[in-house]
C-alpha cells in the first residue's frame, strides 16, 4: 500500500529529529507538503508559503517562520547527519552548518517530488 504525502513527510520529519511535539513540526509538514503540490511557492516562501501555513493555523508568517527555524535548529542539534546523509543521498551539508528554512523545505520537497508521492 502507498504511503500518502502527509505520512512521508512525517518519516523523513521524524527520522532528522524534528520531534512531532515542537510547534514548528506541523508548520513544517505542512510547508513542505504546499511546495509539492505546488513547487512554485518556493519562489514566495515569506509573502506566499508562510502566510499560508499561518492561515491554516491561526497563526502568524512571522510565528511560522520563527517556529520552523526553531524546529530545523532543533533537528541539527541531534545531530542525525548520517540519517540526512542516506534521505538525501549526498553529504548535503556539514554538520556545523544549518540550512535556511527555505534550504530545508526545498530539499525534503525535492526529494519527495523525485519519489513522485504527491500524485
Amino acid at each position: 500500500m502507498e504511503r500518502s504525502l502527509e505520512e512521508r513527510i512525517s518519516e523523513i520529519l521524524i527520522a532528522i529529529g524534528v520531534a512531532p511535539k515542537i510547534k514548528g513540526y506541523g508548520y513544517l509538514r505542512e510547508a513542505i507538503r504546499l511546495v509539492v503540490l505546488n513547487p512554485k511557492m518556493m519562489s514566495g516562501v515569506t509573502k506566499g508559503l508562510y502566510p499560508a501555513v499561518a492561515a491554516k493555523y491561526g497563526s502568524s508568517a512571522s510565528k511560522v517562520e520563527r517556529a520552523i527555524r526553531h524546529a530545523i535548529e532543533t533537528a541539527w542539534n541531534r545531530e542525525r547527519m548520517d540519517v540526512l546523509h542516506s534521505l538525501f543521498g549526498a553529504k548535503a551539508y556539514l554538520c556545523d552548518v544549518r540550512p535556511t528554512n527555505s534550504e530545508f523545505i526545498a530539499l525534503v520537497a525535492d526529494k519527495l517530488l523525485l519519489e513522485d508521492l504527491h500524485r
